[in-house]
C-alpha cells in the first residue's frame, strides 16, 4: 500500500473569485469596488472584471468564535485584514464557524498555529 491510501480523502475544490469593478449581491467586500465570490454563484458577473483566485487562496475553517478571537482583533464579518501578526486574509462566518482565506504559501504556518492555538482552549 502507498502512502496516498493513509491520507484523508480530497475534498471538491472551492471556487473563489475576485471580482473588481463592483461589490455584487452575496460577495465579500475586500475594498473599494473589489469582492471575493466565493462557491457557486448566481449572481452575474459579466459586467466585473473576474479573477479565478481557486489556487491562490486556501480555505481553513475555525469551528468557533473564541478560536478565531485569537486569531485576529477583526471583529466584524466578514472582514479583510490580518490574522496571526501580519497574514492577509479574508474571513465569513460559514455555519457555525467561520471560513478563512489565506495565500496558498502561508497557508500551512496558519493552519498548525490554528491547530496549536486550538489546543490550548
Amino acid at each position: 500500500m502507498t502512502r496516498l491510501g493513509f491520507l484523508s480523502p480530497v475534498s471538491p475544490p472551492l471556487r473563489i473569485l475576485e471580482v473588481r469593478g463592483g461589490v455584487p449581491d452575496g460577495s465579500i467586500p475586500i475594498g473599494p469596488d473589489r469582492a471575493l465570490v466565493v462557491g457557486d454563484t448566481a449572481a452575474d458577473l459579466g459586467a466585473y472584471r473576474v479573477y479565478d483566485m481557486s489556487a491562490a487562496l486556501v480555505a481553513i475553517e475555525v469551528e468557533s468564535e473564541a478560536l478565531l478571537r485569537r486569531v485576529t482583533e477583526l471583529t466584524d464579518f466578514p472582514a479583510a485584514g490580518s490574522i496571526l501578526r501580519g497574514v492577509p486574509a479574508v474571513i465569513e462566518p460559514h455555519g457555525s464557524g467561520f471560513r478563512v482565506f489565506v495565500p496558498q504559501e502561508l497557508s500551512q504556518y496558519v493552519a498548525e498555529t490554528i491547530d496549536d492555538l486550538r489546543r490550548a482552549l
